[in-house]
């Protein structure tokens, strides 16, 4: 955090005379899920929430100043050294937070930020534009999903689609303004981050600097995880097509530098491709999204590597009291080379998934669902085997 306050100092600074137009404004929002089910027999509940802080102040001149702090509580998972499916990438997520390593709760972000006409500029801890422009498969949950989930009972989810690779490890943002090329190509917005590296705290509060690999035959291979200069691209369009009709598109690439080239090691720079897109009409929603990479492994055969896509349909009546929404979302992906698949391309993983669900608005902000979800994951023997799950749960959030 001090070079994120030492960054907007200097940005500060540089206003000159100029004083607080307002005085600074404190806002508290965050959100809570409670996810109870059954999967294959066993019964499962988690609970899932996060909270922000901002305080901001703005300029006469409309420059906006402000620092964010996000805390969060997964108790699902409080090591967080998986982010997306367990074969979207070895190292997938950079760091989890700060925070013992034996509680459910930790600081997930922390940055200060400065906009105005130049557009915005954020330093500190914050998930990169990878995330923030994400498009997936529209649904109507919060926590349980065919991708970019909070709640996986099943252990199952493959399906990975967000360009999350960076995770909240400490960058560098800029978000030009929308309007920066002359309202020549309306509603456009275009980011980019960079982080120097992703191991950047103790144990494994971080993305992890040495991990294993477990090979087809039982074995374990060591291997150091060191990945720097991590850079995200990313950008989102959204127009109307007609007075009813709103298309939205986010495209993202994540690249990054694998410190580790010598001989013996099986590790590669990363780099990862997604693209979603989404279609409303009134009440109803469609849309879908894809990722590949290579997840940040060594292969000779350009297939390898990991690939998925997620499409679903939305229909919401509204969000007042009251209203009802329901989904279906499907996903596949298909992984091969890492993880266990490592020293044997022949080796792969396929996973298909389905989910089906409705949510019931209790009052603004306030929704309870339930959901239905089936997993199907093929490989061969050396690789696992197939596996397969069936999943029923149902959901209640609170968004504040």
């Amino acid at each position: 955090m001090r070079i994120a306050l030492s960054a907007v100092s200097v940005c500060a600074l540089s206003l000159g005379a100029a004083q607080a137009a307002e005085p600074i404004q404190l806002d508290v929002e965050g959100q809570i899920t409670v996810v109870a089910g059954v999967s294959e027999n066993t019964p499962r509940i988690d609970a899932d929430g996060d909270i922000t802080f901002r305080a901001s102040t703005a300029f006469e001149n409309g420059v906006e100043v402000g620092a964010v702090v996000e805390g969060r509580f997964d108790r699902e998972q409080p090591g967080r050294l998986f982010a997306g499916g367990r074969y979207t990438s070895l190292l997938a997520g950079g760091p989890r937070g700060v925070g013992p390593l034996n509680s459910d709760a930790f600081v997930q972000g922390a940055y200060a930020y400065a906009r105005g006409g130049f557009g915005e500029v954020i330093v500190g801890r914050d998930h990169g534009v990878g995330r923030t422009f994400a498009v997936t498969a529209p649904t109507v949950f919060r926590a349980i999903s065919v991708n970019d989930w909070r709640t996986d009972f099943s252990g199952l989810n493959d399906v990975h689609t967000v360009n999350d690779f960076s995770g909240y490890s400490t960058k560098l943002t800029y978000l030009p303004p929308a309007n920066f090329l002359g309202g020549v190509v309306g509603g456009l917005q275009l980011g980019v981050s960079y982080a120097p590296r992703l191991g950047d705290c103790d144990e494994r509060l971080c993305a992890p600097e040495g991990g294993f690999l477990v090979a087809p035959d039982g074995s374990v291979v060591t291997q150091s995880f060191n990945y720097r200069n991590v850079v995200e691209a990313a950008a989102y369009y959204q127009t109307p097509l007609s007075s009813d009709v709103l298309l939205g598109i986010g495209a993202s690439y994540v690249t990054a530098d694998e410190d580790d080239q010598s001989a013996t090691s099986v590790l590669d720079d990363y780099e990862a491709f997604s693209l979603g897109l989404n279609l409303a009409y009134r009440g109803v929603t469609v849309g879908g999204s894809v990722k590949t990479t290579n997840a940040g492994v060594i292969s000779t055969d350009d297939e390898d590597g990991y690939l998925a896509f997620d499409a679903g349909i939305t229909f919401q009546s509204g969000e007042e009291k009251g209203d009802w929404a329901m989904s279906f979302v499907y996903g596949q992906s298909q992984a091969s080379v890492f993880g266990p698949n490592l020293l044997d391309p022949s080796l792969f993983r396929d996973t298909q998934t389905a989910q089906a669900g409705f949510t019931y608005f209790v009052s603004p902000g306030i929704t309870i669902g339930a959901a239905a979800q089936f997993i199907n994951s093929d490989a061969p023997a050396a690789a696992g085997g197939p596996e397969e799950a069936t999943t029923v749960v149902i959901e209640s959030s609170i968004q504040f």
